[in-house]
């Protein structure tokens, strides 16, 4: 989320990515269209914007998130394509059988097996338009976000520990952006930058906004000003706007918040809690004056929120206009009590054991703690005619504030039809509804 523009670069694909690509994943020689390298000037790509007409909306699918799938496809079938990346021919029946209630329109479902695919698929790619109807994908590197830092903090003077923590779980993931390349017939950039889509908010104008606490575990040791240099090579951006940080209840992968209070988050993705509404309105979460007296993470929300606030307030776009701000209200603190046990079984969002925390924090097994999940309006889905947000009424938020939302939506996405769908299962592991999907925008021949 962050500001001057250099000489623009091409970016190309490496023969090194390709090879360690292909052998990843066989799948991705089964793409429809080949992969093509750009070969002139960024300038003639641009990073586009959500609120913008999209041709699809890619969704992943995962066990325990199958009724935010159902969910989804229910709410985003009439008013887009939709196209499922799974990983095996066991994820697909199980996917077409999930589907099948919606009658007709999941018909005009597309299916692609992909083995590297993810659930949550928009941390995966992020999309570009360019010119004649090309669409492109920006490659960024990744460190499955942000291991190697959460690594270090979690095994502070280890460095046997912290190297064997480090190791990504999953390295085949590297190589997912070219396989949505290749099945959207895309060129692919690459960027010398690690970081996630969900990180990623832009105007489709030439601004971006960057949660710099974010790109700093993405990419220790890097300055500011480098950081910016890079973000300013990405098709189409001229600005870029710094926030602070963050969310508290999104910490950087599994740890404390404060006090007993712990969380499993991404470090602070931008979708989370600062989006565009359209090229000039910003929508910011923001913490309820009860919340923030009533809760310490909610306090805490509130303070950095303030101080996003404070920047953008001062902040203007691409072209020096001030920018529009919406305040939207944020959920009630949604929480559960836990116990840390050796024993626990870490793929679940339940699963969490004294290992976990530096070893400054003197937790022990058997400690009971409170995990919060990462939940905010602001993990929602724009789709040509409607915006699918996650609801909360369910889990202690009263009606009368989600109907607040509910008018700011309206206010912010005149005349699309607002939808609110039960994402908890993607909450306790810091995603949301926008975490779980893909946007590929409609490009003009």
């Amino acid at each position: 989320m962050h500001p001057n523009r250099p000489t623009p670069v091409s970016f190309t694909i490496s023969r090194r990515r390709l090879l360690r690509a292909a052998a990843g994943s066989a799948a991705l020689l089964a793409g429809p269209a080949a992969v093509r390298a750009t070969d002139g000037p960024l300038s003639d790509f641009r990073l586009a914007a959500e609120f913008e007409p999209q041709q699809a909306v890619w969704l992943g699918y995962d066990a325990g998130h199958e009724a935010l799938t159902s969910q989804l496809a229910a709410a985003l079938l009439p008013h887009v394509t939709l196209k499922l990346m799974l990983r095996d021919g066991a994820a697909l029946e199980q996917a077409t059988a999930l589907l099948r209630p919606l009658g007709s329109p999941a018909q005009s479902v597309q299916y692609m097996v992909e083995p590297a695919a993810a659930f949550f698929l928009r941390d995966m790619a992020v999309f570009a338009a360019g010119p004649a109807g090309r669409l492109g994908v920006v490659d960024f590197r990744w460190n499955d976000y942000g291991m190697p830092a959460w690594c270090r903090r979690r095994h502070a003077g280890d460095e046997r520990r912290t190297a064997a923590c480090s190791v990504v779980a999953d390295p085949r993931r590297d190589g997912v952006e070219l396989a949505i390349a290749r099945h959207a017939g895309a060129s692919l950039h690459e960027s010398e930058l690690y970081m996630e889509g969900g990180g990623v908010e832009v105007n489709g104008r030439g601004t971006l906004i960057a949660n710099a606490a974010l790109y700093a575990t993405r990419n220790p040791g890097r300055s500011r000003a480098e950081l910016q240099k890079h973000l300013l090579q990405l098709p189409g951006i001229r600005h870029v706007i710094w926030l602070p940080e963050g969310l508290a209840e999104d910490p950087h992968l599994r740890g404390t918040i404060t006090g007993r209070y712990v969380g499993w988050g991404t470090g602070g993705h931008t979708d989370e809690f600062v989006r565009f509404a359209d090229p000039s309105t910003v929508l910011l979460a923001w913490p309820d004056d009860d919340e923030a007296a009533r809760h310490p993470v909610a306090r805490l929300n509130r303070q950095r929120m303030q101080r996003c606030w404070d920047v953008l307030s001062r902040s203007t776009d691409q072209d020096g206009r001030r920018l529009r701000l919406l305040k939207v209200p944020m959920p009630r603190t949604i929480e559960r009590a836990l116990f840390l046990s050796a024993a626990a079984d870490p793929t679940w969002s339940t699963g969490w054991t004294a290992g976990y925390f530096p070893a400054r924090e003197k937790r022990r097994e058997g400690d009971r703690v409170i995990q919060v999940a990462t939940a905010s309006y602001l993990n929602h889905v724009v789709a040509n005619g409607v915006v699918v947000l996650p609801g909360f009424v369910e889990h202690g938020t009263p009606r009368a504030r989600q109907e607040r939302v509910r008018k700011v939506y309206e206010q912010a996405f005149p005349g699309r039809e607002i939808v609110f769908v039960d994402a908890i299962s993607a909450h306790w592991v810091g995603g949301g509804p926008h975490c779980a999907t893909l946007s590929e925008p409609r490009v003009r021949g």
